[in-house]
């Protein structure tokens, strides 16, 4: 029952992802504004565990505006509402003596982790002027880390037995590291095959490659945000999604793999 109950929900959140990437615009402006408000509510009662008393207001207004910011005015609206957010924070620890020197870490923090990488979602969203290439872009930092954590599980549940780091995540092994880096080649591949829908015209070669990449990069998120669940004292972000956990604990590695899906992009010209 709970894994037909967990297949639900992921069958659930792959329909609400594919309608916005069909959708595109401002129902993905909406459905990450929704999540980066989710996220940074997640972080600060995380952080909260730890009697920590972080100013969440800067997050909470990056989290409302980042993605309209940068669908409306670009790199510069992102700009001005980021320099807007870290000032207020900064603001808040010299006028008020309600937060500690480790609350306005604390506040930076959340800034830059979750909120900077969900700014590096909003910029595949918006990939230039080629509506079909930015669905691919953002197709890549879904089913690359995602292709990699499935065959993860399996791979490790398999043949499993060196554990790769204990102290963060013991049922992570070594073998099922290895897996996750096939199978974010392999969602490379089916994102090459994908793209026949939107004609975006990635190379396959440099798909894969880039899905090798993220099925690696998707383990570093995975793991980071482990860190901070096993710090704050948490087996879950929340229970938004039931037994899928929170925003961040669906998003970990997908976050991480969006600014390295960005630069491929961009740079490398995939």
């Amino acid at each position: 029952m709970k894994l037909v109950k967990r297949i639900g929900v992921a069958a659930v959140l792959i329909a609400v992802l594919a309608a916005a990437l069909y959708f595109g615009g401002w129902v993905l402006c909406a459905l990450f504004t929704a999540g980066a408000v989710m996220a940074a509510y997640e972080m600060g009662s995380a952080l909260a565990k730890k009697e920590l008393k972080p100013f969440m207001l800067p997050a909470y207004i990056f989290a409302l505006l980042y993605f309209a910011a940068y669908r409306v005015f670009g790199g510069m609206g992102l700009w001005i509402v980021a320099m807007a957010c870290i000032l207020m924070a900064m603001a808040d620890r010299i006028f008020t003596e309600a937060r500690t020197a480790q609350d306005t870490m604390a506040s930076m923090f959340v800034l830059v982790y979750p909120m900077s990488l969900f700014a590096a979602v909003a910029m595949l969203c918006e990939y230039g002027a080629d509506a079909d290439k930015s669905r691919i872009a953002l197709l890549c930092a879904f089913a690359m880390p995602l292709m990699g954590d499935t065959l993860a599980y399996f791979g490790g549940r398999l043949l499993g037995k060196k554990k790769l780091c204990p102290r963060l995540s013991p049922n992570k092994t070594v073998a099922g590291s290895i897996f996750g880096f096939v199978g974010g080649g392999i969602g490379g591949a089916l994102v090459f095959l994908m793209q026949n829908v939107w004609n975006a015209g990635a190379g396959l070669i440099m798909l894969i490659i880039l899905g090798v990449i993220c099925g690696g990069a998707g383990q570093i998120g995975d793991l980071f945000a482990s860190s901070i669940k096993r710090y704050a004292g948490i087996k879950d972000y929340s229970r938004v999604f039931s037994e899928h956990g929170g925003v961040m604990d669906r998003l970990d590695s997908v976050l991480f793999c969006a600014p390295i899906v960005y630069a491929a992009f961009t740079v490398a010209g995939v």
